[in-house]
């Protein structure tokens, strides 16, 4: 039976800085909070032709008096260079592959930080089979399009699919409404205090441990 595993890429597989591109590029403006989430929106849920093409979307869309190129180019370098594998992941990901499974990666994302993650984790790119990122396929997580497309192109069934991901709220629950199982990367203290409906680990070495179980489990059971 066909079985896949479904990762995030954020503080999954790679670390990310604590301030998102939507906020970091509004800050930089000396834009709002309400800017700033849109501006999360449109690099998550667009592609773009390059710096240029997204300077002029932020001025047409925010009210800007100019293109603001030059704090484009900024963060686009920076979001290309900052990520940096998480330990253990790679050979989460590789466990995964020599169990059988299929891979994938599902993860809201904008085209710099899809080149920084190919850069920081050579080892990992050639191990997945489909790319499922929010700013090529116009839907942001917890949007189930994401799973589903994953699912489809895989050709595998939510029952025998596992999902890994940092949040509760975009990896987790989306997966676990489709039939999916998941575990949750959580470092200790942080998260809710009740019980969720997935495996709830500290580090990529223990959801390695997780995921094998999850696909050596029976998926109709």
């Amino acid at each position: 039976m066909t079985r896949a595993v479904l990762f995030d890429i954020g503080d999954t597989l790679v670390e990310r800085p604590t301030v998102g591109p939507g906020h970091r590029l509004a800050a930089a403006l000396g834009l709002s909070r309400e800017a700033a989430r849109t501006i999360t929106r449109l690099l998550f849920s667009q592609g773009f032709a390059g710096r240029e093409d997204l300077a002029r979307r932020l001025q047409r869309d925010l009210g800007l008096a100019r293109p603001p190129l030059a704090e484009v180019e900024e963060l686009w370098r920076a979001q290309e260079s900052e990520p940096c594998e998480i330990p253990g992941a790679t050979a989460c990901v590789a466990a995964a592959r020599a169990a059988g499974a299929r891979i994938a990666v599902v993860s809201n994302i904008w085209a710099p930080y899809e080149t920084g993650f190919r850069r920081a984790c050579p080892s990992i790119v050639p191990l997945i089979e489909s790319w499922h990122l929010s700013y090529r396929e116009g839907a942001v997580k917890p949007d189930p399009a994401l799973f589903r497309a994953a699912l489809a192109a895989l050709d595998v069934a939510p029952r025998c699919a596992v999902m890994v991901g940092d949040s509760l709220e975009k990896d987790v629950l989306p997966a676990v409404e489709l039939g999916m199982r998941a575990v949750w990367l959580r470092p200790a203290g942080d998260g809710p205090s009740g019980p969720v409906p997935c495996e709830i680990v500290p580090s990529m070495e223990r959801a390695r441990d997780a995921v094998l179980a999850a696909l050596r489990a029976d998926p109709g059971a």
